[in-house]
């Protein structure tokens, strides 16, 4: 399988912190990949560096092998090929659902209302709210709006998806629902790189884990030999503490 993503030597600092300190990984074609780890350790750092949205000091990410670089005429092109699920959602609120999923369809990609609305209706009834297509944000429970906020990345049909923590928002009741649509994601072979403190997704759900702790990669393997068989004592420490 070819890479679809590839992180090189990627450093990003706050105020003389490294918060991404040359970290380098790839992704291949269809895997997920959760990028675990202690608070502050520069997961959903290095996550919005791969989509663009903080612009690294050295290094490069490169997508089915094209580097994104905001000086080339293609970069908003690859950029839209992959979908961002943050972790408060993210949704207009002057919006109703369907037009908070066709906005970026209509305005963006210049499309017709009426295949615009037929996309959007598609993904709604995926993730199970296509009956909440004509309500406003502020009515919907935190596990529906991220479940509106899946379905409205998915429109733009992303090669890859990156979720930024999607449930740490959530009360636990509603963490299950949002897994359940990433695993259904998953199922069907999108590649996601998850960002996530669910243990359990990562372990059932992940091919491979990368373990981080201040920026750098402390351990990289797949899933179940990290969970069953972790080599370094600080991942040991770590999974000791979180999996009940």
């Amino acid at each position: 399988m070819e890479n679809i993503i590839e992180v090189k030597d990627l450093t990003k600092e706050y105020k003389n912190i490294k918060a991404v300190d040359n970290l380098s990984f790839e992704v291949k074609k269809g895997e997920i990949v959760c990028l675990i780890g202690p608070s502050g350790s520069g997961k959903s750092t290095v996550l919005r560096c791969i989509h663009g949205l903080e612009v690294p000091e050295t290094g490069h990410v490169y997508l089915n092998g094209e580097v994104l670089d905001p000086k080339k005429s293609n970069y908003q092109e690859l950029r839209n090929k992959m979908g961002f699920v943050f972790q408060h959602f993210n949704l207009f609120p002057h919006m109703t659902v369907l037009e908070n999923l066709t906005l970026s369809l209509t305005k963006v990609r210049h499309m017709e209302e009426e295949k615009a609305n037929e996309i959007a209706c598609n993904y709604l009834t995926r993730v199970g709210l296509l009956d909440k297509k004509d309500e406003y944000p502020n009515k919907l429970s935190g596990g529906q709006k991220q479940r509106v906020a899946i379905a409205r990345s998915l429109c733009t049909s992303p090669e890859i998806m990156l979720f930024d923590e999607p449930t740490s928002a959530l009360d636990p009741e509603m963490v299950i629902e949002v897994l359940e649509v990433m695993q259904q994601l998953a199922k069907e072979g999108m590649t996601m790189i998850v960002v996530t403190h669910e243990m359990g997704f990562a372990k059932t759900v992940a091919d491979r884990v990368i373990f981080l702790e201040n920026g750098k990669i402390v351990e990289e393997n797949d899933a179940k030999a990290f969970y069953e068989n972790p080599k370094t004592e600080r991942a040991q420490d770590f999974l000791k503490k979180v999996m009940h």
